[in-house]
C-alpha cells in the first residue's frame, strides 16, 4: 500500500498533480490514475486470453479461434505464444513485485525480445534459424505449416519486448511510452491494410500486412504498456488534471477512433459504387473536418465551464489565502518561514514586533550563514536538528539577539516542510518569553528575599497545608523538633509534634481558621453574626505543648494566619519553656507572698481585736462615764481598722476591698456596739466601689465617727429614726461623694463643727484633709455631712538614697 501511494504521487516530479488546494480535484486525479492502472491490467489479460485462443485454434484446428474470418488471415502459433509471454509480463509489472516475481517478468520480456529478434533476422538475412518449426512442429498433423510471425508483427515484438524489459527497471519511461505509441500506430496501419485493401504488387504493401487478431493484440499490448505509468511523461500529460489533459482525453479518442471509423465507412461506400473515389475523398475530408469542428466546439464549451470553475476556485483560494494571512498577521506569536535553501522569506507582524525588524529588511537572509553564532547559536542548533531529522523540534526560552540588537528569550516550534520526503523549508513559531523570564527573575529574587526572611524570623517557622502536612520549614525547626528540614518538609504533619492532650484543640483551630463560619448557623448568618461574636473563631495566638523527636515536652507559643488566596497557613513557633518555668516560679513565689500577706493582715486584725478586747476589759473597771465613752470610742476606731484588715485577707485581691461590704459590716458592728432602739434603721446606697487600704482606713474612720456620733446623740428622745450612708463616684474619675445623714434632733445651732473641742469631729476633719477632700454639714430636719474625697494612690514607703535604704 505504501509503495502504491508513492507510485500515485510520482507525478509530483512532473508537476501533473493539481496545483489548487482542492481535495476534490486531487481525489479525481488519483482515481483517474487508478483507473488507467486497471486498464493496463485489463489489456494484459486480453492479450493473454487472445494468445491462448490462437494457440488453442491451432491445436484444435479451429480457424475462428485463430482469427480466420471475413477473409482475414489467421495469427501464427509463434505469435500466439509470444503474446502469452508478453501479456503475462505486463500483468506482473502491474503488481507490487518481489525479487523473484520481478526476475520472472524480466525473463519473459527477454524471451519476447529474443523470439522477435530471431524471426526478424530470418526476414533480413534469409537464413533459416528454425523459427518456422519452433512451435508449429508440436501441432498434430500440421508439421509443415509455417509458424513464424509476419514481418511487421516481428518488428513490433522486438520493440515491445525491449519496452517491457525497460519497464521492469523503470528506466526511461519516456522512451517506453514512445515505443508503445510507435508499435500501436504500426499495428493500426497493419490492421488498416486489410480493411482499406492493399495491393500485392508493391513490397511495402506486403510488408505492413498483419493478421486482424494479431493487430488487435499488438494494439492492446501497446495501450497496456502506455497505461502502466499513467502519471509519467507523455501519459502524464494526458491524465493531468489540467485543461490540456482534459482536451487530450477528449480529442485523442475522437481523432483515433471516430476518424478511423468514418474513413472505413467512406471506403466501404466506394467499394459498393455508391459514389466515386474522388467524391469519397472529398466527402471524407468534409466529414472529418465537420466532426473535428464539432468536437473542438464541444471541448471549448466544457473548457469554458472548467475555466469558470477554476476561476471560482482560485477566488475561493485567494479569499482563503487572505483569511489565513490575516489570521497569521493577527496572531500575537511570531512566525517566520524559510525556504529549502534556508533563506527567510516571510515574517508576520508578531515576529516583526519581537525582532524590531521589518520583513522586507530580512527577506533573503540566510538563517545559518548570515546570522552571528554569538546571538543565534542556539536557534541554529534547533534549526539544523529539525532539518536533519525532518521532525518538528521544540525549543524553550533560548536567548536570541535580533540584527537590531534586541535581546529576547524565545520559545516555539521549528516545523520542517517536506517535498517528496526531502527538506523543503521550515515554519518557525516564536513566543516572546522575555516578560516571563523577567517575571521569573523577579519571582526568584522575591523568593530569595522572603526565604531569607523566612529563615531569619528568630522563631521556628513552618508553612502548613490544609491537610496539616508541613510543606516548608526553616532551620530553627531543626533545633526545636530534633528533625532535619529534609525529614520534615512534605513528609510530616505538624500534628506529629503536638502533645496528645492538645491535638483536639489544635485540629479544631486548624479547621476553624480555614472555615470560620463553620460553627455559625444559617440563622445567625442572616443576622450578620460573625464568628468572633459567637466566640467560635480560631485565635491567632495560643499556647500548646510540643513533643520533639526524643519525646521531650516543650511549651510553645504559636502564631498562625492563613496565606491570602490559599488554604495554607504560616505558623511561627516560639519556645517559651524557660519563660513558663520562670513564670511558674514567680507565681509560686507570689502565692507564697500572698499567703504571707494574708497571714499578716490576719495577725494585724487579731492584734487589733486584742486591743479592742483590752479596751473593753478596761471599761469594766471604769466608773467614770466620760472615760467609759472615750474607751468605747477608741474601741470603735480600733474595730474599724481591724475590719479593713479582715476584709483584705478574706478577698481574692489583697490590694483592694469591696467598700459596700466594708461599710455594711462596719455599720452593723457600730449598731451592735451601741445599744440602739430597734426602731432605728440603717440605709446604705453604695455602688460597686473598691478602695485600697490607704483610702479604706481613713474612710472607715470617718464613717465610724459620724455614725457613732449619730447613734449616741441623734435619737435620744426618739423611738425610731434612720441613718443613711451613700457613696457614689462623681463625673470626675477617682473622685467620690460620701453622704452620711440622719433624721435625728440635729446639731446645736451654736456649734461650729469645724471648730469644736470634740475629738471625733477633729478626727473627721483631719481624715478628710488626708483624703484631699472637702466636707460640708447640712442641718435640715436632721444632720447630714456631704464629703468629697479622692482615692489615694499607693505611696512608696521605702526610697533608696545614695545606696542606702530608708524607711
Amino acid at each position: 500500500m505504501e509503495k502504491q501511494s508513492r507510485d500515485d504521487f510520482e507525478s509530483l516530479k512532473s508537476g501533473q498533480v493539481p496545483l489548487e488546494d482542492d481535495e476534490k480535484q486531487l481525489s479525481m486525479y488519483l482515481a483517474r490514475l487508478s483507473n488507467f492502472k486497471l486498464y493496463s491490467k485489463a489489456f494484459a489479460l486480453v492479450v493473454m486470453v487472445l494468445g491462448v485462443s490462437v494457440v488453442l485454434g491451432w491445436f484444435l484446428n479451429i480457424p475462428l479461434l485463430r482469427g480466420e474470418f471475413l477473409g482475414f488471415p489467421g495469427t501464427k502459433i509463434n505469435s500466439g505464444l509470444t503474446f502469452i509471454l508478453a501479456g503475462a509480463c505486463l500483468y506482473l509489472l502491474n503488481h507490487n513485485l518481489g525479487v523473484k516475481v520481478l526476475t520472472i517478468s524480466r525473463i519473459l520480456a527477454i524471451l519476447v525480445t529474443i523470439l522477435g529478434t530471431l524471426t526478424l533476422l530470418e526476414y533480413i538475412t534469409g537464413i533459416n534459424l528454425g523459427m518456422n518449426q519452433l512451435f508449429s512442429s508440436i501441432i498434430p498433423g500440421n508439421v509443415n505449416i509455417l509458424g513464424k510471425s509476419r514481418l511487421t508483427g516481428t518488428f513490433n515484438f522486438v520493440l515491445l519486448g525491449v519496452a517491457l524489459l525497460m519497464a521492469s527497471y523503470k528506466y526511461k519511461v519516456r522512451y517506453i511510452q514512445f515505443i508503445a505509441f510507435l508499435c500501436g500506430f504500426i499495428s493500426l496501419m497493419g490492421l488498416s491494410a486489410y480493411i482499406y485493401g492493399a495491393s500485392t504488387n508493391y513490397i511495402l504493401d506486403l510488408m505492413v500486412q498483419m493478421a486482424f487478431l494479431s493487430a488487435l493484440m499488438h494494439i492492446s499490448l501497446s495501450v497496456g504498456i502506455l497505461c502502466l505509468y499513467p502519471d509519467r511523461s507523455y501519459m502524464g500529460r494526458i491524465t493531468a488534471q489540467t485543461s490540456g489533459g482534459y482536451m487530450a482525453r477528449r480529442l485523442l479518442p475522437a481523432a483515433l477512433v471516430a476518424v478511423f471509423i468514418l474513413d472505413v465507412l467512406i471506403t466501404i461506400g466506394q467499394r459498393f459504387n455508391i459514389y466515386s473515389k474522388q467524391f469519397g475523398d472529398v466527402f471524407g475530408i468534409i466529414i472529418t473536418l465537420a466532426f473535428l469542428t464539432t468536437v473542438i466546439i464541444w471541448n471549448a464549451k466544457i473548457l469554458n465551464r472548467m475555466d469558470r470553475q477554476r476561476q471560482e476556485s482560485n477566488l475561493k483560494r485567494l479569499n482563503l489565502k487572505k483569511f489565513y494571512e490575516t489570521l497569521v498577521e493577527g496572531i500575537n506569536e511570531g512566525i517566520w518561514v524559510a525556504d529549502r535553501d534556508d533563506r527567510l522569506y516571510f515574517m508576520n507582524r508578531g515576529m516583526e514586533e519581537i525582532s524590531g525588524v521589518k520583513t522586507q529588511n530580512m527577506e533573503g537572509l540566510h538563517i545559518l550563514d548570515d546570522l552571528p553564532d554569538s546571538s543565534t547559536g542556539q536557534l541554529k542548533e534547533y534549526y539544523r536538528r529539525a532539518k536533519e531529522t525532518l521532525q518538528p523540534v521544540y525549543y524553550d526560552s533560548i536567548s536570541v539577539t535580533s540584527p537590531t540588537g534586541i535581546k529576547s528569550y524565545q520559545s516555539g516550534w521549528i516545523i520542517p516542510q517536506l517535498n517528496d520526503g526531502k527538506f523543503n523549508g521550515a515554519i518557525c513559531t516564536v513566543i516572546d518569553q522575555t516578560p516571563r523570564r523577567n517575571a521569573e527573575k523577579a519571582l526568584m529574587k522575591s523568593e530569595t528575599f522572603y526565604r531569607t526572611i523566612f529563615e531569619n524570623t528568630g522563631t521556628a517557622t513552618i508553612i502548613v497545608r490544609d491537610d496539616t502536612i508541613i510543606t516548608m520549614a526553616n532551620k530553627r525547626c531543626e533545633s526545636l523538633s530534633g528533625y532535619l528540614v529534609d525529614e520534615i518538609e512534605n513528609k510530616l504533619s505538624w500534628m506529629d509534634f503536638v502533645h496528645p492532650d492538645d491535638r483536639e484543640k489544635m485540629g479544631t483551630y486548624h479547621n476553624l481558621r480555614r472555615d470560620p463560619w463553620k460553627n455559625v448557623t444559617p440563622k445567625e448568618k442572616g443576622k450578620n453574626v460573625t464568628p468572633e461574636e459567637k466566640g467560635k473563631s480560631a485565635p491567632s495566638e495560643y499556647e500548646f505543648r510540643l513533643l520533639n523527636k526524643n519525646g521531650e515536652e516543650r511549651q510553645i507559643m504559636l502564631s498562625a494566619s492563613v496565606i491570602p488566596g490559599t488554604t495554607d497557613s504560616v505558623v511561627s513557633l516560639l519556645d517559651i519553656t524557660q519563660r513558663k518555668n520562670a513564670e511558674n516560679e514567680v507565681k509560686q513565689s507570689l502565692d507564697e507572698k500572698e499567703l504571707l500577706l494574708r497571714e499578716i493582715h490576719h495577725r494585724v486584725k487579731n492584734n487589733m481585736q486584742i486591743i479592742s478586747s483590752l479596751l473593753n476589759l478596761q471599761r469594766s473597771y471604769i466608773q467614770d462615764e466620760e472615760a467609759d465613752n472615750l474607751l468605747q470610742e477608741s474601741q470603735g476606731r480600733v474595730k474599724s481598722m481591724a475590719l479593713v484588715h479582715e476584709k483584705l485577707y478574706q478577698t481574692d485581691d489583697l490590694a483592694r476591698i469591696n467598700v459596700a461590704e466594708y461599710i455594711r459590716s462596719l455599720s452593723m458592728n457600730l449598731f451592735h456596739s451601741y445599744t440602739v432602739n430597734p426602731g432605728i434603721k440603717l440605709t446604705l446606697d453604695v455602688g460597686d466601689v473598691y478602695f485600697n487600704i490607704d483610702t479604706a482606713v481613713p474612710l472607715g474612720l470617718i464613717i465610724n465617727e459620724l455614725v457613732s456620733n449619730s447613734l449616741k446623740y441623734a435619737f435620744c428622745d426618739q423611738d425610731d429614726g434612720e441613718i443613711h450612708i451613700s457613696l457614689k463616684e462623681t463625673d470626675e474619675s477617682g473622685v467620690y461623694h460620701l453622704k452620711v445623714w440622719d433624721d435625728g434632733v440635729g446639731f446645736p445651732s451654736d456649734l461650729d463643727f469645724n471648730n469644736t473641742n470634740s475629738l471625733g469631729l477633729k478626727l473627721v476633719n483631719t481624715l478628710v484633709n488626708q483624703l484631699d477632700g472637702e466636707i460640708d454639714m447640712v442641718d435640715d430636719g436632721g444632720t447630714g455631712f456631704h464629703i468629697i474625697i479622692q482615692e489615694q494612690n499607693y505611696k512608696e514607703r521605702v526610697k533608696p538614697s545614695n545606696g542606702d535604704d530608708e524607711l
